[in-house]
């Protein structure tokens, strides 16, 4: 036998795959019991029942350890007994999640009855003036657990029932003994007391209370012989812990369905426990049932592993998202620069192609006009030496010598156009803007008087200059005035044009700034100011702006166009200063 001791040894102890608890077949054996009454109690209670089944099992020691409930459900969690002897309540809330088996249950009833064993009486005291359940609200309520299963567990439907909201009774719960709970309502310090049934007929035998001293709320039918207030459930379970070899469970199970009751428990077939299971839905307490987030927090905890491998694959692909969006925004935003830069492309085309016609029907005017002007300043120029001999008197004198300066002046712009055709612009000059402008305006004075338009100006500092070519300005500024009067004749109305010069943020630049209120631009027109041959006017061929900002921009300058808010154009000319070139 010393041989097959550390063989069988190893056999009893091999190692559960699942868990790994040693399977136990012989040698110690561990049984949890729930204790209502304390452990001295329940130990000679059961005692003799465990002797006989060691008895019964040679191979086996038994052991009892008498538990509360959160004891058996901490005990079982972590393998710590072998055997559990609960009521159905627990054995409910344990079996799914620890895969309890399930090997008798308990037949305690004086009935010799395991299904109707278990029930909870509401106890008050016999002289208290409670009838009803309701008249305890707001009243100290004494009880074991919130989840005794013989106990509050059973009683809360019934106060539900009759009434009392669970969360309007002020219920204590003391843990076990059970017995102290009869005590507090004897003595007044409670106003009821919530107890299995036939417990308090139990120490009324055992001579520690008297029964005349209590009375029973919202009865039910006796259950074995016992007050009872609510209806019967299944008796106490034997089960087996998963580590437990199929050998010994069966032997456990064979030896106490075969205990004949005299000096042990009686024991019968296991009783199904679904209404146990029915009454915790009911109450939304069933281990199944638990919220999600309780069981996700659960789940998390038990796998961390798996869940911070998750987390990190969650924020790799996160991370990997967040790269992907970037670089599509990135590919977007040169898309649409993209997209813009070609648009510009195709505008500026369009605008080369309408220059190229432009510059094209420039060239052709200039050789087509030089001639005619040219014989107008020859006709001018010999009239006026007639007349100087003949008349010299006459009052032709001096418009024949203004006929003579325009077609000089016709001619000198249609040579300064050629010449910046073939992009040779002349060399630039420094122009005070006191006798430019004077000159302009004396240019445009028949038109102004004409459509009763005045035009005044204003130079800050008096002695400012630009630095240009004397013809380039004089068609800028006239081009400018020309199209502010034809506005104004447009529109059939008398007006005023202002011209204010100034210097520039820029110390090297001049900012001439044209008003008028003879209406403004459109706003057709100032999404599109400078395209050729783009005009609104009959006698017009949309090349003044146009020919204005292509000057400018050969003297090194620019121009912008906008409306003001006293309803008319704004011009703003951009001119390089006299002064930055000294």
């Amino acid at each position: 036998m010393a041989l097959l001791g550390p063989v069988a040894a190893t056999a009893a102890h091999a190692l559960d795959s699942d868990g790994g608890h040693a399977i136990v077949n012989a040698g110690d054996v561990t049984v949890g019991i729930l204790a209502p009454r304390g452990e001295a109690h329940t130990l000679a209670q059961w005692q003799a029942t465990l002797d006989a089944l060691g008895d019964a099992i040679p191979r086996i020691t038994l052991t009892a350890r008498a538990m509360t409930l959160d004891g058996i459900a901490a005990a079982v969690a972590q393998g710590e007994v072998d055997f559990v002897l609960t009521n159905p309540g627990q054995f409910v809330l344990l079996g799914t999640p620890y895969a309890l088996s399930w090997l008798a249950t308990l037949r305690s009833n004086p009935a010799n009855s395991a299904r109707a064993a278990l029930g909870s009486v509401l106890w008050v005291r016999a002289e208290s003036p409670y009838r009803r359940a309701e008249q305890l609200t707001g009243r100290r309520i004494v009880a074991v657990h919130e989840r005794a299963f013989g106990g509050y567990l059973l009683m809360r439907p019934e106060l539900q029932a009759a009434g009392v909201d669970s969360d309007e009774i002020a219920v204590d719960f003391l843990g076990y003994p059970v017995d102290a709970l009869v005590y507090q309502l004897r003595d007044g310090q409670a106003e009821a007391a919530i107890m299995p049934v036939c417990m308090l007929e139990q120490m009324v035998s055992e001579g520690l209370v008297r029964r005349d001293d209590f009375r029973a709320l919202a009865t039910d039918e006796p259950l074995g012989g016992c007050v009872s207030s609510t209806p019967a459930y299944p008796d106490w379970t034997f089960a087996a812990l998963p580590h437990v070899s199929e050998a010994l469970t069966g032997d456990v199970a064979r030896r106490l369905l075969a205990m004949d009751g005299e000096d042990t428990a009686r024991w019968g077939a296991p009783v199904s426990a679904a209404r146990v299971a029915t009454l915790f839905d009911d109450l939304a307490l069933h281990l199944l049932g638990e919220p999600l987030s309780t069981r996700l927090m659960d789940a998390l905890q038990r796998y961390w592993h798996y869940s911070v491998a998750a987390l990190v694959l969650l924020a790799m692909a996160l991370m990997y998202h967040a790269w992907l969006q970037r670089k599509a925004r990135r590919h977007g935003r040169a898309l649409e620069a993209t997209q813009l830069a070609l648009r510009e492309r195709e505008r500026e085309l369009a605008d080369a192609q309408s220059l190229n016609v432009s510059g094209e029907l420039a060239t052709t005017l200039a050789h087509e006009l030089n001639q005619p002007l040219a014989a107008i300043r020859h006709y001018a120029e010999g009239s006026v030496l007639r007349l100087q001999r003949e008349a010299p008197d006459s009052p032709l004198l001096e418009p024949l010598s203004r006929i003579g300066h325009e077609a000089d002046r016709g001619a000198g712009i249609i040579d300064q156009a050629r010449q910046w055709i073939r992009r040779d612009a002349p060399a630039p000059e420094r122009l005070p803007l006191h006798g430019l402008l004077d000159h302009v305006r004396a240019l445009a004075q028949p038109r102004l008087k004409r459509l009763d338009v005045a035009l005044d100006r204003s130079i800050q500092p008096d002695n400012l200059a630009v630095l240009g070519n004397r013809l380039a300005m004089e068609q800028v500024l006239g081009n400018l005035i020309g199209n502010s009067l034809d506005a104004f004749e447009a529109a059939d109305r008398c007006g005023w044009i202002h011209i204010d010069a100034r210097r520039a943020a820029d110390p090297g630049q001049v900012t001439l700034t044209i008003r008028d209120n003879a209406g403004g631009f459109s706003p057709e027109r100032l999404a599109r100011p400078f395209m050729p041959l783009d005009t609104t006017r009959a006698q017009g061929m949309g090349l003044g702006l146009v020919i204005t900002r292509r000057l400018l921009q050969r003297q090194g300058g620019d121009i912008s166009v906008g409306n003001h808010a006293r309803g008319g154009a704004e011009i703003t000319v951009r001119i390089p200063s006299a002064e930055a070139s000294q």
